[in-house]
């Protein structure tokens, strides 16, 4: 690991001191230390730290009464590896150097060095060196155990592609864009740090939904990538708005880039998008280019094409589904949920899906939903990151037809071919 040491000069002593506990570490290749020493005379202070503070994967910060006094340790150095920390870049262990009201929340909340986060000059430890072969030993056993995770674990067949973990990536970088919308104008520190506070935050979230903490996204199985795509832009959506209040400019560019980025799945020239686009929004001649519209106007293109691309990719499934002898059961927990209780309705001209398009009760990443087409019952809400794959998993295998509807409500009816297939 590449550790960057954070301390104040009245506690050099002790820096000294780690540096020479340290050896075993270094010598074993495990750890590699930085700190302003490090920096040749004639080199720029602010420039070589920067990027000592990028390369690093570890912090580790010599606490004292002078390290918090500090607005350099504090302010800059602390400041940056907690942005790492929340980015999940990298990890932060305090080093208790001398006693000091340090139970500060920001600090607290990282176990601190040595055990018990008793500072080395005290009267609990018999000597510094005791102190220090302290510290060592839980930076060894930190070292060890991340190793060992990163080791143990390599991806294969049955986990998402570097091209699928970009897709995910790209869309999460475009909710970070939306919830940072308000501090763009400001300075690139101040937005930097916003930008790595909330990546923090949504790759936490999403790993928390995916089980993918431990071994970060390289991990998500690919069998659950339609769905986390999915929850990633159900999340995109819900900051939709927020964008297009703060920076319209910014949203426009988002809307024109996902129209045209659905060109090639439905095999569309820019002039069969421009007719397309001019018979949806009522025009009598086709238009040119899509900065002739508003982002309104872009708005209902998108979703047109979008249900477009996606109809042709049922249509596509479908077709293979029928070819099959019986229809192929879905795989996702949710999907096989849903087709038992549109089955179960007594009435077979009835069987089938309404989803409710108005958010849920539940909250904005919520979908309601009655399991009949006739819209009428109890709606439950289920999250739209699993509702919306489990739909066009039973689509794709032919269970469910194209919906029809308007803006309130989305109809589904049973495919009359898939009953010869259902138990």
């Amino acid at each position: 690991m590449k550790a960057f040491i954070s301390y104040s000069h009245h506690d050099a002593e002790f820096l000294t001191s780690l540096h020479q506990h340290l050896a075993g570490l270094r010598r074993q290749k495990l750890l590699e230390t930085w700190t302003d020493r490090e920096i040749d005379a004639g080199g720029i202070l602010d420039q070589e730290v920067a990027s000592a503070m990028e390369k690093a994967n570890l912090f580790l910060l010599l606490v004292s009464s002078s390290f918090i006094n500090s607005d350099y340790c504090y302010e800059k150095e602390f400041k940056k590896a907690l942005e790492k920390q929340k980015a999940g870049k990298a990890l932060i262990v305090p080093i208790i150097v001398r006693p000091c009201d340090w139970l500060v929340p920001e600090l607290r909340q990282f176990k601190a060095l040595p055990e018990d986060g008793h500072a080395i000059h005290s009267k609990h430890w018999h000597s510094a060196d005791e102190a220090f072969a302290d510290v060592v030993k839980g930076l060894r056993i930190l070292i060890e155990n991340r190793k060992k995770k990163i080791e143990k674990f390599t991806p294969d067949e049955s986990h998402v592609t570097s091209e699928q973990r970009e897709e995910l990536r790209n869309v999460h970088d475009e909710i970070v864009t939306r919830l940072i919308a308000k501090k763009v104008n400001q300075e690139d520190d101040v937005v930097k740090a916003e930008y790595g506070k909330w990546a923090g935050i949504v790759w936490g979230q999403f790993h928390d939904e995916f089980g993918t903490k431990t071994h970060g996204l390289q991990s998500l199985d690919r069998s659950r990538f339609a769905e986390a795509k999915s929850w990633l832009q159900q999340y995109r959506a819900s900051n939709d708005k927020k964008l297009k209040r703060v920076n319209p400019q910014a949203y426009r560019t988002t809307l024109t880039k996902t129209i045209y980025s659905l060109l090639k799945p439905l095999g569309w020239t820019k002039e069969a998008l421009y007719a397309f686009a001019a018979e949806k929004l009522g025009y009598a001649q086709s238009i040119s280019s899509l900065s002739d519209l508003g982002n309104s106007q872009l708005e209902l293109v998108r979703d047109r094409v979008r249900y477009e691309a996606t109809k042709k990719k049922a249509k596509a499934a479908q077709a293979k589904a029928k070819s099959a002898s019986r229809f192929e059961e879905p795989h996702s927990t949710f999907a096989k949920e849903l087709l038992e209780l549109i089955l179960q309705h007594p009435n077979e001209d009835e069987q089938g899906l309404t989803e409710i398009l108005r958010d849920s009760p539940v909250g904005p990443l919520y979908r309601a939903f009655i399991p009949n087409t006739t819209a009428a019952g109890a709606a439950p809400s289920v999250k739209k990151s699993l509702f919306a794959p489990a739909v066009t998993e039973l689509i794709r295998l032919g269970w469910l037809l194209q919906p029809e509807g308007n803006n309130a409500l989305r109809i589904y009816e049973l495919n009359p071919e898939s009953k010869s297939g259902a138990k």
